[in-house]
């Protein structure tokens, strides 16, 4: 593959580009989805080919293909798109120099999702449904969701790189209803692995860990009081305080939206409470979001965002480091061949504090403590609102009825700096994806981390 590709990059170079890039993909993508006990869903599909980068005289071309013996014309197209396009931009683009790189970066998986049969992963869904069906005699349908995929990815550009990276996921997805006379509620859960094979849903995502995640949070909202409307003190666990992290606040670094944004202009400003930490990390062995090289084959990295209170870096790619004076970051992704890299999040989250358990609720007269969330959106004005699936009242510092038909929502970039306290324990990473024009495998998280009344703002019965 890397023969083919760098032939195709060198017709670029012969042309005059400024810089050609290539990635091309050989894999293979398996969809299930089985509803109360019946599989209404079960798609197989090899995804192979490539995409075409072309720099010419400022200006991006952007080609795809499936069909290997005719890059030369993927390119020469990116090329001509690129010198049509040059004189419409009123600032050429420009990218950072970064160093070539040429490696394999692969990962060591003991069942290949390919190869697992499907009759074993229909097994795997059918004992999950079962699991949930057996929680709660309440529980009324069942969706679960399998996804897997394997194969390998090539990066290719003119200015040496190439690299070879492996693409791996499996992932497990239930969504769980309930009912009780009039009364009706919902939940899911989530767990994903991009580092391990079909080994994970065996000892990590099995179908009574997933299953019983997604039923109990059924459970407790058929048996939740009301939630009361209004502002209270309040702690946010780590998923739900990872998706303020990701959705909120996030989205706000991504350089090619922070112009347009509630961080516009803050580089360098205190922009929360003292003591935050906020980081993004490409890095963290095992997570979701790690990766040897970003899709432009600049190496990923760790990321302060927020550093002591103060916004101190962006997440770029090569074009947004050049035009803001940043480092390359290494957070450009692209869901596919089919489509160009942007910069995206990959583990976004809170860094720990020095706060014991017993003082994140202490002194809390009335508040609640949020631990898992169904969906969230933000704006780029920071701000977010957030569907909570489990969610407990806290009554005199201690954690109290479960709470239902909750959600939060307020102006993330004002709830920074009503954080109080924030936890010094350890935290798992919520496994999700990430809409932005295309799909992201990203996580999020962080510690219990307590607010003042004023900080969120939540919906219910007044």
């Amino acid at each position: 593959m890397f023969d083919v590709l760098q032939k195709a990059v060198d017709v670029g170079r012969n042309l005059g580009a400024t810089y050609v890039e290539l990635r091309g993909e050989d894999g293979f993508i398996e969809y299930i989805q089985m509803d109360d006990g019946r599989i209404n869903a079960l798609t197989q599909r090899i995804e192979r080919g490539v995409a075409v980068r072309v720099l010419a005289d400022g200006a991006w071309g952007f080609v795809t293909t499936s069909e290997l013996d005719v890059l030369d014309k993927a390119v020469r197209d990116a090329y001509s798109m690129a010198k049509a396009a040059a004189p419409t931009r009123h600032e050429p683009i420009k990218i950072a120099e970064t160093k070539p790189y040429k490696d394999t970066a692969d990962i060591k998986m003991k069942r290949d999702p390919r190869s697992v049969p499907v009759a074993e992963k229909i097994r795997y869904m059918e004992q999950m449904t079962k699991v949930i069906r057996d929680y709660d005699s309440r529980i009324t349908a069942v969706t679960v969701k399998v996804r897997t995929a394997s194969g390998l990815k090539y990066v290719v550009t003119s200015e040496g790189t190439q690299i070879r990276s492996r693409q791996l996921l499996v992932w497990a997805y239930p969504w769980v209803t309930a009912k009780e006379g009039a009364r009706l509620s919902a939940a899911r859960f989530e767990e994903a692995s991009t580092h391990q094979g079909w080994e994970y849903m065996e000892k990590v995502a099995t179908p009574e860990f997933v299953g019983q995640q997604a039923a109990r949070k059924a459970k407790l909202q058929l048996e939740g009081v009301p939630a009361k409307a209004g502002s209270f003190p309040c702690v946010l666990g780590p998923r739900v305080i990872g998706v303020l992290a990701h959705e909120a606040l996030g989205h706000l670094s991504e350089a090619d939206l922070t112009a347009n944004s509630a961080f516009a202009g803050k580089l360098g400003q205190v922009v929360a409470a003292e003591g935050v930490y906020m980081t993004d990390d490409g890095t963290i062995p095992g997570e979701i979001g790690s990766a040897k090289y970003d899709d432009e084959g600049t190496p990923t990295s760790r990321v302060e965002i927020i550093r002591n209170s103060v916004l101190t870096e962006l997440l770029t790619n090569r074009e947004y480091a050049a035009k803001n004076g940043l480092r390359p970051t290494g957070n450009a992704r692209a869901e596919s061949y089919l489509f160009p890299p942007i910069i995206r999040m990959r583990n976004t989250y809170f860094e720990r504090g020095d706060a014991t358990e017993d003082e994140m609720l202490e002194g809390i007269d009335f508040g609640y403590y949020c631990a898992d969330f169904r969906a969230g959106q933000a704006q780029t004005n920071a701000s977010f609102q957030v569907g909570i699936q489990e969610a407990y009242e806290v009554v005199n510092g201690k954690i109290g009825r479960p709470i239902t038909d909750l959600s939060i929502s307020g102006i993330a970039t004002d709830s920074l700096f009503k954080i109080e306290l924030i936890s010094r324990k350890e935290f798992p990473f919520e496994n999700g994806r990430c809409g932005k024009g295309q799909e992201a495998l990203v996580g999020s998280g962080g510690p219990d981390i307590r607010f003042s009344k004023g900080g969120i703002t939540f919906g219910g019965k007044t």
